[in-house]
């Protein structure tokens, strides 16, 4: 029996099945399935789209939201009274079931958690209390479009609730953005000198022009950081107002990537309802305050705090702090400790980029929690790096974890036209400077030449030998820097170096030779007539060599700058660490050295 007896013998009748088949096989995988050019996510994000709270509006009758942004809080709040929560769930369950969602326990007041399917796609960690956070993203107008798409592809994806804030108000695709400045009073906003820059994106935006063409001008490299400073408490009275039964709210900027698991990791061991202001300890006078780069949590205990003394008087005296003032993070400290919260210092935050990070003893077992000045390399390398760690491991990670597999690959012998930041020891040859950032020289200054201020500083950190001798010979030696040296001191100090040291500027074979009879040398860097040595680790960056031309070859690279690192240090470096506690236990001991 051949094959064509399973087939009818009416010719029509075949033409018709064969069309079929052709249709099945042809035309339903084009319009059903991922093409051979779409990813797998893209897939998903088409057939299973996000549903967010702000486009509600379009799926209930006789509700409407204003466009106009003076109006846009007024007619958000007589949205929220005029929707039941009964119609609202009864709206989103519906929205969800035609994808196969299903929405549960949704808030008025908070956007929906990731589709698991989704989720699972992307690789995000899924833990049920993600929507008890709130993170507030801020940028500027000019770089909105530079820093802004790399965090939406990437950290964004998995953070169910967030709110970006910028100069002005607008939209990015499906995106808000919201003004950082919109709760501050008119008579700043359309007069002060600070501000200057901001009338100036107004009325360009008015016009339809690109705002980021601003970023490269004079005037946008001071002016945005005057108008910056206003930003931070505005920002932190509108996410409460907006969201106010958030357990923490986390803020960042632009261009920092959040450690999005070991920060609900570390949070998980503080109470909410408790005043906590997290954040890295800087000083600015006698005001202790989160580094606002390198990104501070704020608990609903403190908003509640804040809120009880947002009135005019207040805003008022805020408002004329920030126009004397030198910066915004600064500011909020100041109104958080007149609301009754102090800043509590936590590890993991640092205002470095991954090639600038010093590698050490000190954070080889912490746990990260933020990166600085990171640029969208960095985000991604960082991002791709959290995925397939928490896709294969299921847990935390620390710094280990990150120099294992994003920096020591990179660390070979030497890499030309690189610099990779050393900068502890600099050798310059005898007339050269030395400014060494960890060794200092002896210098006898006579007592008399003091300050008084100066002198009952030192000594307050003299013994009493010390002391003794300073009355007896009326002369006081200090450590001090080899640029304050007089120029017999610099050459006494030259003297005293070791022969490598001496000789370390004159070529990079005797720049190695210096590392190497340095003991603490992890790594160094050399350019003809200098040589650098550092006592951690660091990757450094590329950087382009100087060129000049010639008559017989064209232009040939000038004065290129080479790095080395010590392989075999590095190597015993990692050997000698002890094993890292896993991260909860880490921050079990660190919350409860804390809280103590």
């Amino acid at each position: 029996m051949g094959p064509s007896a399973f087939l009818p013998r009416n010719r029509a009748l075949r033409v018709v099945l064969a069309l079929i088949g052709l249709y099945v096989i042809v035309v339903l995988p084009i319009h059903y399935s991922p093409s051979l050019h779409d990813s797998l996510g893209d897939f998903v994000s088409q057939r299973v789209p996000d549903i967010h709270l702000g486009d509600l509006s379009k799926h209930l009758p006789g509700h409407s939201f204003s466009e106009d942004n003076t109006d846009a809080t007024d007619a958000a709040e007589e949205a929220d009274k005029a929707i039941s929560e009964e119609e609202l769930r009864k709206v989103v369950t519906e929205a969800a079931a035609k994808e196969s969602l299903v929405a549960d326990d949704i808030s008025t007041k908070r956007p929906p958690t990731v589709p698991p399917l989704k989720a699972s796609v992307y690789g995000c960690p899924g833990r049920p209390d993600a929507a008890d956070f709130l993170i507030s993203m801020k940028t500027g107008a000019t770089e909105l479009f530079a820093k802004l798409p790399e965090q939406l592809l990437t950290t964004l994806r998995c953070v169910p609730n967030y709110m970006i804030f910028s100069d002005l108000e607008q939209d990015i695709g499906d995106y808000h953005i919201y003004s950082s400045l919109e709760e501050v009073s008119d008579k700043y906003k359309y007069s002060h000198r600070d501000f200057e820059f901001y009338r100036k994106l107004l009325d360009l935006s008015a016009k339809g022009q690109d705002l980021s063409l601003l970023k490269a001008t004079h005037q946008a490299k001071g002016h945005a950081w005057d108008l910056d400073k206003w930003k931070f408490i505005p920002i932190t009275h509108r996410v409460y107002k907006e969201q106010p039964n958030v357990k923490w709210y986390v803020f960042i900027e632009a261009d920092a990537y959040m450690a999005w698991p070991n920060v609900m990791e570390l949070l998980s061991h503080y109470n909410p309802d408790e005043p906590w202001y997290l954040g890295a300890v800087h000083f600015f006078g006698d005001v202790a305050f989160a580094h606002g780069g390198m990104g501070y949590i704020i608990s609903n205990g403190a908003m509640r705090l804040l809120d009880d003394i947002w009135d005019p008087k207040h805003i008022a005296l805020w408002e004329r702090r920030t126009a004397e003032g030198c910066c915004g993070d600064v500011e909020l400290a100041a109104a958080l400790v007149e609301a009754g919260v102090n800043i509590t210092g936590i590890p993991g935050l640092y205002g470095e980029s991954l090639s600038w990070f010093e590698w050490d003893e000190g954070k080889w077992c912490e746990p990260s929690l933020s990166w600085h000045h990171v640029r969208a390399h960095d985000v991604e390398a960082l991002w791709q790096f959290e995925t397939k760690w928490m896709s294969g491991n299921g847990t935390h990670y620390v710094y280990r974890d990150l120099f294992n597999a994003l920096i020591e690959p990179h660390l070979t012998a030497t890499r030309t036209d690189w610099d990779n930041m050393s900068s502890h020891r600099i050798y310059t040859g005898p007339s050269g400077l030395h400014g060494d950032e960890d060794r200092r020289y002896k210098q006898s200054i006579n007592w008399e030449d003091l300050p008084d201020g100066e002198k009952d500083e030192v000594l307050k950190n003299l013994d009493e030998e010390q002391t003794k001798s300073v009355e007896s010979t009326g002369k006081y030696t200090k450590d001090t820097r080899w640029d304050e040296l007089s120029d017999e001191e610099q050459q006494s100090a030259w003297e005293e170096l070791t022969e490598a040291e001496k000789q370390a500027h004159e070529s990079l074979h005797k720049c190695r030779a210096a590392c190497e009879d340095y003991d603490e040398c992890m790594q160094y860097w050399f350019t003809p007539g200098r040589c650098h040595l550092h006592r951690t680790i660091r990757l450094g960056r590329y950087v382009e060599a100087d060129e000049e031309e010639d008559s017989i070859f064209g232009t040939e690279p000038q004065n290129r700058t080479v790095s080395g690192w010590m392989r075999g240090r590095i190597d015993d470096f990692r050997n000698r660490m002890e094993p890292c506690k896993p991260v909860p236990e880490w921050m079990d001991k660190y919350a409860e050295a804390e809280l103590s």
